[in-house]
Order: structure tokens, then C-alpha cells, then sequence
């Protein structure tokens, strides 16, 4: 039992009980030191939630038994009251040194955490396929989800919780659970009605609700409190934040990350996860090899971030990032947002994403990005981004465009489309109603997409990488979209482009009703094409009529 701990809050001196033990004061004040003691244990244990390990005890009890001790001053006098009293400030002294000292003494080994977990590579691979890409920005969502939260009866007993973004049967989700708006409203309900769901994918689509009641939620009390339920079955773990995540048949579940602390509660370790079913509270454990496939998080968001923020600043230790800073990088920072955002991979697995700059104020390129799997903690860092726009620049130039519209960018993500690095900026009203939706090349902000529905918005974009990036070798088109035509030239148009001062053919193929565009940079022999000339080009195949060609060859020389 832990309380048995407060037992060294009392005068522990046998000379000091010898010379008071008859003074109604002095058993008043051992009372009154033990009481207090007993209090301490308890706010720790059944409010802050703490682990009940070595390392807790030694960070939390050196600094509260050394306040007992030196409260030994009042015995000064007394035989061996002395060394109480210098045990109790070098306990202090301990305490501070572990929180403020310590910490900079395990800079370097913080980064040797992360960097053991990351694997650098140049370039995303596989591009996301734009079916399962979120267009929908979360405000946006909450905002639709307040709608729904609103036809509630007894709506006042309910709030929405922390929105988030979750698979659930091959599809991306918005899921806000509804919680409690307060103490009496938990009295009076002791449940609630379930939780709202929006699809990320279809900026068209209403938010709706899940009937599912829910009794063990994070905003319920005592008991029913979803961390408190946990740690009554489970003392000794680190409990993190918990997660909302609903199964494939969309039954609620929490997740609550569990693991252990390294170097004196510094580096936090995530082993696995309790599962909690929120309706009847049973609780199942699971390793991090195990996990049930529905589960997307099991790596919180505040973890990741301190992983991203320790392999980037903490490469050379404590003091070269203070001073030289060599070879740092540090995460973007959102002043209304979380450091990392949820991003689904090609797999649709998700990862924690976040964009790395220079240590310069105003910096507006990034050095990389990394993605965390949060079902695996594994981390790779891309370095190949080195130069593009980062996370706030893309937002600036989504902004800029719609100056006169006012519209407030969202928080923006980076995919892999088409083959390009591209960030997807939603842009929403001063009422979070989103208003329009645009993809902007990382590498160059003058290739750029901009619609107000998903579909228009990805068909104008692969035509705009199509257009602009023809002559840059150096960010290749997708090979998916790279088709190839053989045939007779049947029409030939040519006319001079002002823009580039090149000669610009738009030709059609037999049996072929696209119309394709060259320009005499990529071939020069084009500007002599005549109908009747057999020709094999590999063109950028787009829902457009009119497509550009890569590259062409005439299959007779002219």
C-alpha cells in the first residue's frame, strides 16, 4: 500500500518523540504532518494519475519528504535533528538537480532515442491515391459536427471531444466522441448518447451521428473517469493521453497508450495499449506487436512531437543547440494546432506528419519531413524536400491568393500526388465553413490547383504539372499518369507562345480524339510536322481534351 509511505512524514528522531511525546502540540502537529501526508497520496494517486514506480517515488518523494524534513527546524536543538534537517535540503537539491539539471546531461541520449527509430531516405515512392487523400479540414468538420451535436435533446449536457482522423472500413473519417459540458451534467446522465462522424474524403458529404452510448468517457468523474477506470486495473504503467477510435463496424473504443519512463522519467517508451470498451468498461491489454487492426493510434501525438523535436535539436547535444546549432532542425510550430498532424499513407496507415526548417525565424523553406507510424513508432525522415515550401508557406501562398476573399488557410499537409511533393491547403470562412480547396507544388508555388470540389481540383492539377513542369527533369511526372500513342498526324496547328517565344504545335492522332501539345524545346523537328507524319509520343494522360507530350520521336527523320 502505497499510504504506508506517509508514515515518513512523522518526526522520524527518537530523541525529538522522547522530549515531546507528552505534549498534546506536538502528537497535533504529527497528526496534522500525517494527514497532510495521506492528502499528498492521495491528490497524486487518484487525480494526477501518477505511476506507481521507483522512479516516480524518487522524482515526486524527493521533494516532499525533504519539505517534512526540513520542517525539523522546529527540534533544531534536539540530538540528530541536524541531519534531518541537511538529509531534507539534500533531498531538494536532488529534486531540482533532476529537474532542471538532469535534463541537459541527457540531451544527446534523448536523440539517440529517436534516431534509433528513423530511417532517412531521399523521396517518397508510391504516390497517395487521390480517392483517399482528406480534403475536409478538421474546423470544418467541428463545425459540421456542431450542427449534429445541436438537435441533441438535453444538448446542454453534452460538448464535443477531440476531433481526429481515423480509417474505419477503407475510408478516412472525422470522429469527434460527445462528452459531458460539466459535473452536474455528468450527475444527471451518467452517459453518453455516442459520437459524430464526417467523411474526410467528400467535402460534400454531413456530418452524422453514431448512436452508441458511452458510460467510461475522459470528461466523466470519479470512477467513470476513462484514465481512473484504467489505472484502478493497471497501477504501475505510464497512462498517456487516450485516443477515440472506432472499429470497422464503427463500435467505440478509447485507446489509452501505456509504456515506461528511461533516464529518471525523461524519455517516455509507449509498450502497448489498453483497449477500453467505454460502454461496460472492460479493459484488454495489447502489445505493440499485437495490436487489433482497427486501431490507427497507438502512438500519441504529444510523444511524437517529442520524438520530431529530439531528432532534430538535439543531434550534437545540449549546448550546440543553445549556441552553434550545426546540423539542426526544427519541427514547424502551430500556434492553434498540434506539432505533428495525422496523415494517411498509400497503405492507409497513418502517420504523424511534421515539416523541419532551419533554426532561422521567418525561414520559409523546409529541410525535410518526417512520418511517424503510430502503430509502429518507426520514424523516416525524408531529406530530399530540402527547399520547398514548408507547412506556413504553403498556407501564405493559399492566403495570397484569396486576398480579397479573406479566407484563412487551414492546416496544410504534404502528400505524394501524381509524383509531386504537394501540399493540400483547405481554406475556410471566418465561420470554419470551408469555401475552397488547393493543391500546391512543394517545389514550385506557381504550380498550383485551386477548386472548390475534389475532383475539378485534382483533374486541374495534374494538368497544371503537366503544363509547368514539362521542361524540369529534376521532379519527374508520376509514371501512372505517362501514357503512350502511335499513329498518322491527321490535324497540325502551330503559333507562336509569347510566353516561353517558342513555337507551339497542337496535333491530333488517328483514332486518337485527344488534342496534344508540344513545344519546339522539346523537339525541334515539331515545328516542321505536317499531317500525314508518323509519329510516338508518351504523353501525360489527364481527364482534360487536351493533354501535353513528355517526349515524341518522328518515325521517320525529317
Amino acid at each position: 500500500m502505497i499510504y504506508f509511505l506517509s508514515l515518513l512524514a512523522l518526526t522520524l528522531n527518537p530523541f525529538v518523540w522522547k522530549e515531546n511525546f507528552r505534549k498534546k502540540s506536538f502528537l497535533w502537529i504529527q497528526a496534522a504532518r500525517l494527514v497532510s501526508a495521506i492528502a499528498i497520496i492521495f491528490i497524486l494517486s487518484y487525480f494526477v494519475l501518477i505511476d506507481q514506480t521507483g522512479q516516480a517515488l524518487i522524482s515526486y518523494g524527493s521533494l516532499i519528504w525533504g519539505i517534512f524534513l526540513i520542517m525539523e527546524i522546529a527540534y533544531r536543538r534536539v540530538k540528530l535533528t541536524r541531519y534531518a534537517i541537511l538529509l531534507g535540503i539534500v533531498l531538494i537539491l536532488f529534486f531540482c538537480y533532476l529537474r532542471f539539471i538532469y535534463p541537459i546531461t541527457v540531451t544527446k541520449a534523448k536523440y539517440d532515442f529517436a534516431a534509433e527509430r528513423t530511417t532517412v531516405v531521399a523521396k517518397e515512392k508510391v504516390s497517395m491515391d487521390e480517392q483517399h487523400i482528406p480534403v475536409v479540414p478538421e474546423k470544418y468538420a467541428r463545425y459540421k459536427s456542431e450542427k449534429v451535436l445541436g438537435e441533441l435533446a438535453h444538448v446542454s449536457y453534452y460538448e464535443l471531444g477531440h476531433t481526429s482522423l481515423q480509417k474505419i472500413d477503407n475510408h478516412l473519417y472525422w470522429v469527434t466522441p460527445i462528452e459531458y459540458s460539466g459535473f452536474f451534467k455528468w450527475m444527471k446522465s451518467h452517459k453518453v448518447p455516442g459520437y459524430v462522424k464526417m467523411n474526410a474524403e467528400d467535402e460534400n458529404a454531413d456530418a452524422t451521428l453514431v448512436k452508441s452510448e458511452m458510460k467510461f468517457v475522459p470528461s466523466a468523474y470519479f470512477n467513470e473517469n476513462l484514465k481512473r477506470h484504467v489505472r484502478s486495473a493497471h497501477a504501475q504503467p505510464i497512462l498517456f493521453h487516450p485516443s477515440f477510435e472506432p472499429d470497422e463496424e464503427g463500435r467505440p473504443f478509447y485507446v489509452v497508450a501505456f509504456g515506461y519512463y528511461e533516464k529518471l522519467r525523461q524519455i517516455p517508451d509507449i509498450k502497448g495499449v489498453f483497449v477500453v470498451n467505454p460502454k461496460n468498461g472492460d479493459i484488454k491489454q495489447y502489445t505493440m506487436k499485437n495490436l487489433p487492426a482497427f486501431i490507427d493510434q497507438a502512438i500519441p501525438s504529444k510523444v511524437a512531437e517529442q520524438w520530431n523535436e529530439w531528432y532534430g535539436e538535439n543531434v550534437h547535444g545540449f549546448w550546440n543547440k543553445i549556441f552553434s546549432q550545426e546540423d539542426i532542425k526544427q519541427p514547424t510550430e502551430w500556434s492553434h494546432s498540434d506539432e505533428v498532424n495525422g496523415v494517411f499513407d498509400h497503405k492507409l496507415a497513418l502517420n504523424w506528419f511534421t515539416d523541419f526548417t532551419r533554426p532561422k525565424s521567418g525561414s520559409g523553406a523546409m529541410v525535410g519531413y518526417s512520418m511517424l507510424d503510430t502503430r509502429t513508432g518507426k520514424m523516416v525522415y525524408y531529406s530530399g524536400a530540402n527547399g520547398s515550401l514548408n507547412g506556413k508557406s504553403a498556407m501564405n501562398v493559399a492566403e495570397k491568393t484569396f486576398k480579397q476573399n479573406k479566407y484563412k488557410a487551414g492546416i496544410p499537409n504534404l502528400y505524394l500526388i501524381y509524383g509531386q511533393e504537394t501540399w493540400v491547403v483547405p481554406l475556410m470562412d471566418t465561420n470554419d465553413v470551408l469555401r475552397q480547396l488547393m493543391l500546391i507544388h512543394a517545389k514550385n508555388e506557381n504550380v498550383y490547383s485551386a477548386e472548390t470540389d475534389k475532383k475539378t481540383l485534382f483533374d486541374n492539377y495534374k494538368y497544371s504539372i503537366a503544363t509547368k513542369l514539362m521542361s524540369d527533369n529534376a521532379v519527374p511526372t508520376d509514371q501512372a499518369l505517362l501514357k503512350k500513342a502511335d499513329g498518322k498526324v491527321t490535324h497540325v496547328f502551330k503559333y507562336q507562345d509569347d510566353q516561353s517565344h517558342q513555337i507551339a504545335v497542337q496535333f491530333m492522332i488517328q483514332g486518337n480524339r485527344k488534342i496534344f501539345t508540344v513545344s519546339s524545346r522539346q523537339n525541334p523537328y515539331t515545328v516542321f510536322m505536317n499531317e500525314g507524319d508518323e509519329v510516338s509520343i508518351q504523353y501525360v494522360d489527364t481527364a482534360e481534351t487536351v493533354s501535353s507530350v513528355k517526349s515524341m520521336s518522328f518515325k521517320k527523320e525529317k
